[in-house]
């Protein structure tokens, strides 16, 4: 790395440290009690000259209610047991089950595990990517140096991004408690960036992705890069419309924490335990909230598990689910929604994000008829009106609407502008989408004459695919 190793110019230099790791044999010391002292975390010295400005930057843009000098306050970066302490199983803490991906077949996968919503790790589903070499933090620093890439968000929700080669400086040396965590979820926006799709493929035995009905420019968000230092995490959460997701770690470890869909928020979520003056950080949880939940409720049951390079962890949706990172670790997200999780990702799409819903229902209409009607029939079945249905400036009764959906009531809904995986289980048999369907849609074009005789010619194909006889339009 360029640039001389020193106290740097400017700002305060931001907390972090060049932490030892820890032995690969997964020796973890026992849990012991930690007197309330003050630590005090010594001063960073970053080897580029800016990245102390940098990092600056963006936590007083991330973290507006605490002052950068003070992430490090609770000295977490002296505190490595809290990161190396082992899971202590019981009846009321269980471990996810575990496959090896060598030995389910997709069938078995969702039959037993997508179709009855059970949490699991798949062992050895990613070994053939690119990414389990290329994504490596040399590596990755020699192809992204120069690329800004998404650290935080601003109060006014605007991105906040740093070079990579600032963060990587950052998370070699940062000994802050809850670490800037980069969560890039432009992949597709940035030309470069994008270059990191070519490094993985969705797994197998998650096929279907039927929000790629709705056009990627309308879609919620649903895809993200994760690079996330030693003690970066989530706090406990469920995630949004109720979409199932899937993560797979290339390097690093983490500790998952989930919780089955009935228990109670506010136990999940810790706000019994919390006492006066603690922070509500992923590690403040791991390390003091979620013993005091298990003590309090013993009925509760908690799910725990380690996540290893190489390991794919599958979450589905309304699972109560929070993450600590026990060591430097990088990721790829997604959510989906299938077969066995589509009811419930429809009903929380239609009442809380009406636009994308209206979006997605014309595409059913248009492109999936099964699914169009069995999201009539729940429409009708539960006396559910959407928005076109609905007296001018009527507004559901819990208002949970959005006004200010990003989507466009005109967003595109040609196959060609569809998601380029995950609806084969959704279309009839033989439809083209994504860049196939461009490519059709362009030969369906290219012998026509006239501009009436293009409308008529896709109108026609549109009729006849939704009837299963798309090869007379080829």
């Amino acid at each position: 790395m360029c640039g001389s190793v020193g106290e740097t110019a400017g700002p305060p230099p931001a907390q972090g440290f060049s932490a030892e790791r820890r032995s690969t044999s997964r020796s973890r010391s026992p849990s012991v009690s930690v007197p309330s002292v003050k630590l005090v975390v010594p001063p960073v010295k970053f080897s580029h000259r800016r990245t102390a400005g940098e990092v600056w930057r963006c936590k007083k843009g991330h973290r507006s209610e605490i002052k950068p000098s003070e992430w490090a306050h609770s000295g977490y970066a002296l505190k490595p047991e809290v990161l190396t302490r082992p899971i202590e199983y019981s009846s009321q803490t269980v471990p996810l089950p575990r496959l090896k991906r060598n030995e389910i077949t997709p069938e078995y996968f969702q039959e037993h595990y997508l179709d009855k919503r059970i949490p699991c790790i798949i062992e050895g589903g990613i070994d053939h990517w690119p990414a389990m070499h290329r994504w490596s933090t040399e590596s990755f620093e020699e192809r992204f140096r120069h690329v800004p890439m998404k650290v935080g968000k601003s109060d006014s929700g605007k991105k906040l991004r740093m070079k990579y080669k600032y963060f990587v400086d950052y998370m070699r040396k940062q000994m802050d408690d809850s670490p800037l965590y980069l969560f890039e979820t432009d992949m597709d926006e940035n030309a470069y960036i994008r270059r990191l799709t070519e490094d993985y493929e969705v797994p197998d035995i998650f096929p279907d992705d039927w929000f790629n009905l709705v056009n990627h420019d309308s879609r919620p968000p649903w895809r993200w890069f994760c690079v996330g230092p030693a003690r970066s995490g989530t706090t406990v959460h469920i995630d949004p419309l109720g979409t199932d997701a899937w993560n797979a770690v290339t390097h690093g470890e983490k500790h998952w924490v989930l919780f089955e869909p009935s228990a109670s928020r506010r136990v999940v979520k810790g706000k019994d335990v919390a006492r006066t003056g603690e922070k509500s950080e992923a590690i403040d949880y791991f390390d003091l909230h979620l013993p005091r939940i298990k003590r309090k409720n013993p009925e509760l049951k908690v799910y725990e598990a380690l996540q290893k390079a190489g390991d794919i962890i599958y979450v589905p949706g309304n699972w109560w689910h929070g993450v600590v990172n026990t060591e430097d670790c990088v990721a790829v997200t997604q959510n989906f929604v299938g077969a066995g999780n589509f009811e419930v990702v429809w009903k929380a799409a239609r009442k809380e994000r009406e636009k994308v819903a209206n979006l997605w229902l014309r595409n059913m209409r248009k492109h999936a008829p099964d699914l169009y009607q069995k999201a009539l029939d729940w429409n009708r079945r539960d006396n559910f009106r959407m928005r076109h249905e609905r007296p001018a400036g009527h507004k559901l009764s819990d208002g949970s609407s959005s006004s200010s959906e990003s989507s466009s009531d005109s967003s595109s809904d040609e196959l060609g502008d569809l998601g380029a995986r995950g609806l084969d289980h959704a279309l009839p048999a033989g439809l083209a989408y994504g860049p196939r369907g461009h490519k059709r849609q362009k030969l369906t074009r290219r012998p026509v004459a006239s501009p009436l005789k293009i409308d008529v010619t896709l109108e026609k194909c549109d009729h006849l695919a939704l009837e299963g006889a798309v090869d007379i339009c080829t």
